[in-house]
């Protein structure tokens, strides 16, 4: 039986008047990729938000691995709970290694730095940048900076990863190389969360589909079921102007 990772349970997010979540309930299994579509301000990257509290919620209940996430301590919870940004977010005065390490050897006392190297190296390996190791961030195209933000998000070895529309600021010829570093992390069998607008992406890696629209679920189900088979009018129209 596949576990649940991730519990999300009758979760509310407003900003002062204005609703972003209204009351959404889904679970995220182990070792599958979740992907969220939804036209802009459906509140996809606020769910994201709201799963390693950069923000809190106003209602309802996140459970991670059964346990509530608010009895977590934040620390904790950012290490089982990594996510990689729009942005790129690495620190422009410290090399590729250097960001990779900074976090770990920071928060991760028992792990040595010639361990932590190591590690970074097979990871910079995976994503493809075993020979950007001493170089700086503005030394590599954009599609390389975010490769390596997967990479840092991978070094505190997380139960979950957040993706938020991680390719979404890229040049379009940039966009394959994040999407198959995606790819091959699926295959390993990381758990993931995706918001993106890459409707081919979506239907060839996830194995659920979560479309959202104004603040709930609107409809989820395998790629089959939402993208050939949707029952919902509003899904239709969104993947008609998607696809």
């Amino acid at each position: 039986m596949v576990n649940s990772k991730i519990r999300i349970e009758n979760v509310h997010k407003s900003y002062g008047e204005l609703s972003i979540l209204r009351g959404v309930t889904t679970s995220i299994f182990e070792k599958e990729v979740t992907v969220i579509i939804g036209p802009s301000g459906s509140g996809k990257s606020t769910l994201l938000r709201c799963l390693n509290r950069l923000e809190s919620i106003e209602q309802g209940s996140i459970f991670l691995n059964d346990q509530s996430h608010t009895d977590i301590p934040l620390q904790n919870l950012r290490q089982r709970v990594g996510m990689v940004f729009q942005s790129f977010n690495l620190f422009p005065h410290l090399t590729v290694m250097e960001n990779l390490l900074l976090a770990p050897l920071k928060v991760q006392k028992n792990r040595k730095k010639d361990e932590l190297t190591d590690f970074g190296l097979s990871l910079l390996s995976k994503v493809g940048l075993s020979d950007k190791a001493e170089n700086y961030p503005h030394q590599l195209s954009g599609g390389q900076q975010q490769r390596v933000a997967i990479a840092r998000a991978l070094m505190m070895e997380p139960d979950v990863i957040l993706f938020d529309e991680v390719t979404s600021a890229l040049d379009p010829e940039r966009v394959k190389d994040v999407l198959d570093t995606m790819k091959d992390l699926a295959k390993s069998g990381m758990t993931m969360v995706v918001v993106t607008h890459e409707m081919g992406f979506a239907k060839e890696v996830g194995d659920k589909i979560i479309f959202m629209d104004e603040g709930v679920i609107v409809e989820e189900g395998t790629p089959e079921e939402v993208f050939d088979q949707c029952k919902s009018e509003r899904t239709k129209r969104f993947l008609q102007k998607a696809l």
